[in-house]
Formats: C-alpha cells, structure tokens, sequence
C-alpha cells in the first residue's frame, strides 16, 4: 500500500476539502509524519496521482496575495472505495512498521465500534502467526551455534514489537468498547 495515498485519501475524507498545505498541517497535528516518515513531496505527488486516476478532484484554485495558488481537493466516490480498501488492510497491520492499525484508527470516521474489533481480531491472529513463525525458526535452528544466538537476540526484538502491538491493538477495543 501507499502510505502517501491512504493518508491524502483519509484527510480528504475528514476534512471534505483542502490543499496539500491543509493535509500537510493536518498530518502535522495528528503527528503522523513523525511514526510514518511520509514526506511532503509524497503528499503532493500523491494528489497529483490521485487526482489524474479520478479519486480525488480539484474543486477550485485560490491565489491570496503573494502567496502561491492554493488547489483545493475533494474525495471521489471512488476515492472513498479505494481509501475504504486501504482502511481495511491498514486495520490489519502493514507490518512489519507495526503502525498500520494506528494509521487506519485515527483515519477512521465511518467503521463501527464491531468492525474495529473484527480488524483488531484479524490483526492479532496475524501478529500471533508471525510470533509462531518466530519461535518455529528458532526451535528449528536451535543447534546452528553462534550466529544463531545473535539471530536470536534480533528475532526475541521482533517478537517483543509484535507483543507490545497485540497489547496496543486490544487496548484500543477496550477503550471503544467502554466508549
């Protein structure tokens, strides 16, 4: 997936219209270029992207004094499908970034509290199958020496990442849940 694209799509979706500047600021406040690492040139390549394949449109061109001319963007119906799609992989967990569920959860504005769970649910099993992964790798290789103990110490990494994840995801439905 294109993080560019899913976070222009899902600021669009939120905010009805606005300018690259407006999702830039608002990416900014919800401090998702700081976990992401999306950089701006990203977003207005993704609007130019997005807008020539019908998923968002220009709506109109605003110049303000000296400053340069404002293009003003809105979400397709088609870009709402295909934001919608991105949603549902993003609930799943884009790993291994480990941030996917964030980036669709703070998108969010049309899933209900039941199909949050049902991505959490999905998230977790596979968060649990990469653990199981993990430890299968390692029981197979348990006899390799040493290079296989400094492999170990990075996967043991990895699996305490997917494990603070889990935790993080059930955490959330927790929350939603109690409202």
């Amino acid at each position: 997936m294109n993080i560019a694209k899913f976070v222009v799509l899902g600021a669009l979706d939120q905010l009805t219209t606005a300018s690259g500047y407006d999702i830039i600021r608002e990416l900014d406040k919800k401090m998702i270029t700081s976990w992401t690492n999306v950089k701006k040139g990203s977003i207005y390549h993704a609007l130019k992207t997005l807008n020539a394949g019908g998923q968002i449109h220009e709506t109109e061109r605003v110049k303000q004094g000296q400053f340069p001319t404002m293009t003003l963007y809105k979400i397709t119906e088609a870009g709402r499908k295909a934001f919608d799609k991105m949603q549902a992989e993003a609930f799943r967990g884009l790993y291994p970034y480990y941030f996917g569920f964030k980036l669709a959860f703070k998108f969010n504005i049309r899933r209900t509290v039941d199909e949050i769970a049902v991505y959490a649910e999905q998230a977790i099993a596979i968060i649990d199958a990469n653990i199981a992964g993990r430890d299968a790798y390692l029981k197979s290789h348990a006899t390799d020496g040493s290079k296989m103990k400094a492999e170990a110490f990075f996967i043991e990494h990895d699996k305490m990442l997917f494990r603070s994840e889990k935790k993080w995801i059930q955490m959330v439905v927790k929350r939603i849940k109690e409202g």
